[in-house]
């Protein structure tokens, strides 16, 4: 079976900074090939016509003195004598002379072969040859004054004064071979420059998912080095507060659990029924905030190995374990291939998910979209929902709504706020939606593109 040719992304490609810093190059580049090709050509131009303008002086000097020495009766059998080779020559009067004096250089190197001034004139029709500039292949004129007050018209066929001949194919061959080297020399230059930022890049994409990932190398230019040096201790510094705060947090969570239960103990002693309960349920209230800051922290650690996961056998072993306990779920859809994923940190979110939507809405429905790019879980409750404004809020840790939803008030706001942690987790998301027909939707967006970290 043959694949499909694999197009590059000249979108993203132009995006990167690699692209656009070796486009400005390039670009600059062939701007100062085109000014120094334009200024060797102008050169060229002026040196073909000089060289053109001292031949045809040349050959007007002995022109001119044929027709001064012969006769007035006998130049008529001069001129005829000296008609070809591109140059023709005629007896005009004084009123056909033309009006405009020739500049460049011919006037003064006729003169000079004739040893006296020679008056000239020509029709405009360009500067001709000798005065440095080309004519575009126009015939031109000049109009000559012999010694005897007699003008002679000389007309140059157009080859005498055409353009400079183009330049060698070879030569333009050689030019565009060493713009293709230096176009290429350019681009690797420009990727090998930028590799740094590339890596901090994505050394700075993985800090968000694995704290435990190995340090940039620290080496390259003294810019590139710095920068890796400094993201370097800015990781370790992350790191260490946030070791640092889960060990706090979880030493002070694990050690009120001694003085709660002997509290349990102590409240069972109280004769009073009524202030037995409620100081029941407060011991309660702290022993599920204990246990859901344990949880959180739990979620927050990313050493979990990243595994192939078959996500549909994951959501029937949840479903299984809420069928023991009494609840019904319906799954609809199915993953089409396996995930890469941690399997501890999504049970745990899926179960939050699933735990809420019994809790608000009295039952769970799971839906699994999947796609080469995306795997989509959501679990739909038909619960009261969330007001718009709570949607953004709720996944923060410690967040707790007041509305019928959190009326049981049983929970100590971390239960989104984990699932949004594992989303993170492996670069997904969260999405909290209300259903048109009421009831929350809560969709893991799980993309399969971006592989997690292995820690």
């Amino acid at each position: 079976m043959l694949q499909a040719p694999v197009r590059p992304n000249w979108r993203r490609l132009r995006s990167t900074l690699a692209a656009r810093l070796a486009l400005i190059v390039l670009v600059g580049l062939l701007v100062a090939q085109g000014v120094s090709f334009w200024l060797q050509w102008q050169e060229r131009s002026v040196a073909v016509n000089q060289v053109r303008g001292v031949n045809l002086a040349d050959r007007l000097a002995p022109a001119v003195r044929v027709l001064e020495a012969s006769p007035s009766a006998q130049r008529a059998l001069a001129l005829a004598a000296l008609q070809g080779g591109g140059v023709q020559f005629e007896m005009v009067t004084a009123d056909q002379v033309f009006a405009l004096v020739p500049r460049g250089a011919l006037p003064g190197m006729l003169s000079a072969r004739l040893g006296r001034s020679v008056d000239i004139r020509t029709d405009g029709q360009g500067r001709g040859p000798g005065s440095g500039q080309a004519r575009a292949g126009l015939a031109h004129r000049l109009d000559l004054q012999l010694m005897d007050g007699q003008w002679v018209r000389v007309s140059l066929a157009p080859e005498l004064d055409a353009q400079a001949p183009a330049l060698p194919t070879s030569l333009l061959s050689e030019l565009l071979i060493t713009l293709g080297l230096v176009m290429a020399v350019v681009v690797l230059a420009v990727q090998q420059a930028t590799r740094p930022l590339r890596q901090l890049a994505q050394a700075a994409d993985t800090l968000g998912s694995d704290l435990d990932a190995p340090p940039l190398p620290e080496d390259g230019p003294t810019e590139t080095r710095h920068a890796a040096q400094a993201f370097n201790r800015m990781q370790a510094r992350i790191k260490r507060l946030v070791n640092e705060r889960a060990r706090a947090l979880a030493a002070v969570s694990h050690d009120l659990r001694t003085p709660l239960t002997r509290l349990r103990l102590r409240t069972e002693l109280i004769d009073d029924e009524r202030l037995r309960e409620q100081m029941s349920k407060d011991l309660e209230a702290m022993a599920a905030m204990i246990d859901g800051t344990l949880a959180y922290l739990r979620g927050l650690q990313a050493n979990e190995q990243v595994r192939s996961l078959d996500i549909n056998a994951l959501l029937e072993s949840m479903a299984d374990d809420a069928r023991v306990l009494g609840r019904s779920i319906q799954i609809h859809g199915q993953a089409q291939q396996a995930f890469q994923g941690r399997l501890t940190a999504l049970r745990r979110a899926l179960q939050n998910l699933i735990d809420n939507a019994f809790k608000y809405g009295q039952g769970a429905s799971i839906r699994v979209e999947d796609s080469p790019a995306m795997l989509k879980v959501t679990v739909e409750d038909s619960g009261p929902g969330l007001a718009a404004a709570e949607l953004s809020k709720v996944t923060e840790p410690y967040y707790r709504v007041d509305s019928a939803r959190s009326a049981t008030g049983d929970g100590v706001g971390l239960g989104l706020s984990i699932v949004k942690d594992v989303a993170l987790l492996h670069n997904g998301e969260l999405i909290l939606t209300n259903r048109p027909q009421g009831g929350l939707a809560a969709t893991l967006l799980l993309p399969r593109a971006v592989t997690p970290t292995l820690s």
